[in-house]
């Protein structure tokens, strides 16, 4: 063998980290799959790993190198960002993926009968279950055969013996709460989320939490339900100012969708968003940019979520929930009282 033919050795992680403008303690994290290292530098360390010739991390799941992947459906930005992020992890531990997009057309959030014929004829390594979750029969045959499963974001209230990935929707609610009160607003309203979604409960409960921690009361007539639609969050929001003798000078609305129907009904009754009425939204999604003024929100790490459950559901994490922190992202429509 002569030395051109002897294996290069491989670079540092310090030439890693300068070719990808990060730290080499961030490579560290990217490379051992922690969940405070986003998609976008995950990525970039992927890209450079791969181009310098490091070896994929493979796990060895105990059936097939297969991942089954439920959404229910593509058509929203939510799901393709959590997506992505399982994605980013599939490649970093060397497992495939296939993506079932199920409508969900009974709203009952429980994936349909057939799918655990097609998992079990391709000897599936595992399944990811975005928003929804297996009835108990199901679990029942997943546990018969020896296939894992994780709930990310679960739209009904999970069993215990499945492990759920979700942000931490409580403090995110208890952050843009203590936003507003920092702001000196004291007559806040809160535009919450379909009942009986455990996220929507949280935020509530985060809401409430942070007015009680501020010694302000709670008026039941400042609390609407959107039902996570923007035209729900208008009527609720006409609802809500049309029941007060003062209207509420900020509203927490529990999504950037029923934020952008809060601005539609403030501006028919001729509030001005911060002038008259602070708004604060929750998700940080590509509307929180966009509107005018640009919505102050809580930021869902959802790539990050999508990351983190396909790694517990191929490492075998013991923990029965695992939750991811939310950052507030200060924009245009807050302003003091």
């Amino acid at each position: 063998m002569t030395a051109d033919d002897q294996p290069q050795p491989l670079p540092k992680l310090s030439v890693i980290a300068r070719e990808a403008g990060v730290s080499v303690a961030t490579v560290s994290k990217a490379l051992n799959g922690r969940s405070d290292v986003s998609a976008h530098t995950r990525r970039l360390v992927a890209e450079v790993l791969e181009r310098r010739g490091y070896p994929r991390q493979r796990v060895k799941p105990a059936r097939g190198s297969l991942v089954d992947v439920m959404l229910q459906g593509l058509d929203s930005v939510y799901a393709l960002a959590i997506l992505g992020g399982v994605e980013d992890a599939a490649w970093r531990l060397g497992v495939d993926l296939v993506v079932s997009a199920v409508v969900d057309r009974t709203k009952n959030g429980q994936p349909p009968s057939a799918w655990l014929d097609r998992i079990g004829a391709r000897d599936s390594a595992g399944v990811l279950l975005v928003r929804t979750s297996p009835t108990a029969t199901q679990r029942a045959w997943l546990a018969d055969h020896g296939i894992p499963a994780v709930i990310v974001d679960p739209r009904r209230k999970p069993p215990r013996e499945v492990p759920v990935v979700v942000s931490a929707n409580r403090a995110g609610a208890r952050a843009a709460t203590e936003h507003l009160i920092g702001l000196g607003h004291e007559r806040i309203a809160i535009v919450t989320g379909r009942p009986g979604v455990p996220c929507a409960a949280e935020r509530l409960a985060g809401y409430r939490e942070a007015m009680a921690a501020a010694g302000l009361p709670v008026d039941p007539r400042w609390e609407a339900c959107g039902y996570f639609q923007t035209e729900g969050a208008m009527r609720a929001t006409r609802e809500l100012l049309a029941a007060l003798p003062e209207p509420p000078t900020a509203v927490f609305a529990c999504s950037d969708s029923m934020a952008v129907g809060v601005y539609q009904a403030l501006g028919e009754r001729g509030h001005r968003v911060p002038g008259d009425v602070s708004v604060v939204g929750y998700d940080d999604s590509w509307a929180a940019e966009h509107v005018t003024p640009a919505l102050t929100t809580v930021r869902q790490p959802w790539p990050e979520l999508g990351s983190a459950a396909l790694t517990a559901l191929l490492t075998g994490a013991p923990a029965t929930r695992i939750e991811l922190p939310t950052t507030l992202v200060t924009r245009s429509s807050t302003a003091p009282a």
